[in-house]
């Protein structure tokens, strides 16, 4: 559990879009306070404080202030835009991706700062026993902070702008995904590491251990704490649930055999979140760029071009990914050890290319890059990595032939890395 904490911290961070703004709210107060001994020191210089009426300033600071506050009602319109464009132009699981941009925090932070530092400046004029009394500090900081926000407003369009644009979308994922690939697949650096074949088969005696906590996915595991866990009960423990799988209570998690090790030890050893994370989920990002293309080769939306641009990504996934030492892992500890699954060369293919054949097979655009795909990837990759994207390359023959004549099945079987126009 100590080693889960700062993930659950990090998770936290990811998912809290009300933390910068509410930074911005007290930044607000605590620079009003500033701005208050300021002014005190402005008052004693009466040409000074006579510069602006107390009218004037109570009517300008009022001005911003409530202006800010519909223009921040605006900005909160724009989001939610963002969010129902994202949600229904690439996939419902890009909702988050857009939700985490920084940018837009930051931007609402500055515009709550300017409406609460210009409402609290209001109730300073005539303030100080004196009914002239002009708070000049504070009308000047109004001043920079309206114009901060203006700047704030420009950045926001060209973040939301860039944000929404399929490419800079499926490039981000793509980025990610090589990123968490590479980070989590390492070779093991744990002389008591080691690869297995496949998963192996519970012993006859073997206990079955059942999930205890709430409902949702698995995000990240404490491999070091199993470890422990089965060096001092001698036991082995294969967990069957592995990163992404959705669990809830009384799940089966994992098989013990040879010690004797509770459902809620190995429970408080997996960290359950309401959804997968981008941050530590490997195969969460690919998954994305998957529904990307399938929403994009479907009927009600018909963009075959946007499949394309995502398996450009899925292209240099499958590169990064081909390398690594994947499969099921098994970390001895003493007279116990720890059995983890975890994803094959084979299933990360089939996650990138099984769905997407099926449902382009329709589209000489998308046909003729996957083709282009398998081709570069078959030429490049050592020959234990052929097997999957053979059978793939079978399948697409045999469903293209299926499907078109003679003379457009040449056509939809030529390798395009561009779909149409770059065959090579």
């Amino acid at each position: 559990m100590i080693r889960l904490l700062p993930l659950r911290l990090r998770l936290w961070w990811e998912d809290a879009f009300w933390v910068i703004p509410v930074l911005g709210i007290v930044a607000g107060a605590t620079l009003d306070v500033a701005s208050v001994a300021v002014d005190g020191l402005l008052a004693q210089d009466g040409a000074v404080a006579r510069l602006v009426s107390p009218v004037a300033a109570a009517t300008l600071l009022a001005a911003v202030g409530g202006g800010m506050v519909t223009f921040t009602g605006f900005v909160f319109s724009v989001v939610l835009l963002v969010l129902q464009f994202g949600s229904s132009e690439y996939s419902p699981r890009t909702v988050s991706y857009f939700l985490r941009s920084r940018s837009i925090q930051w931007v609402l932070a500055v515009f709550l700062t300017t409406i609460v530092f210009t409402f609290l400046s209001v109730l300073e004029v005539g303030a100080a026993g004196e009914q002239e009394f002009v708070p000049l500090g504070s009308v000047a900081v109004s001043v920079l902070l309206l114009i901060a926000s203006l700047g704030a407003f420009l950045v926001l369009l060209n973040v939301v702008g860039t944000r929404i644009r399929v490419d800079t979308v499926l490039s981000d994922l793509g980025r990610r995904s090589r990123i968490r690939l590479s980070q989590r697949f390492s070779a093991p650096t744990s002389p008591d590491a080691h690869l297995l074949a496949q998963v192996p088969a519970p012993a006859s005696q073997a206990t079955l251990l059942r999930y205890q906590g709430r409902t949702g996915q698995v995000v990240a595991v404490d491999v070091p704490g199993l470890v422990r866990l089965a060096r001092e009960s001698g036991a082995r423990v294969i967990l069957t649930a592995r990163t992404g799988d959705a669990v809830s209570a009384g799940s089966p998690v994992a098989t013990v055999s040879g010690g004797v090790v509770s459902d809620r030890q190995v429970s408080d050893r997996l960290l359950v979140a309401r959804e997968r994370s981008l941050r530590y989920d490997p195969l969460y990002a690919l998954r994305i760029l998957t529904d990307v293309s399938l929403r994009a080769l479907s009927p009600s939306t018909n963009d075959p071009t946007t499949a394309v641009r995502s398996l450009d990504e899925v292209e240099g996934v499958l590169r990064t990914a081909a390398p690594l030492p994947l499969g099921t892992v098994e970390v001895t500890a003493g007279e116990g050890s720890v059995v983890l699954r975890s994803p094959t060369w084979s299933d990360v293919v089939d996650l990138a290319l099984l769905e997407v054949i099926d449902a382009g097979l329709g589209q000489p655009q998308v046909t003729r890059r996957i083709t282009a795909l398998l081709n570069d990837l078959l030429a490049d990759l050592p020959e234990e990595r052929h097997r999957p994207l053979l059978r793939h390359k079978r399948r697409l023959s045999t469903e293209v032939a299926a499907r078109f004549a003679d003379d457009r099945r040449a056509m939809a079987l030529t390798g395009d890395r561009q779909g149409i126009g770059g065959s090579r």
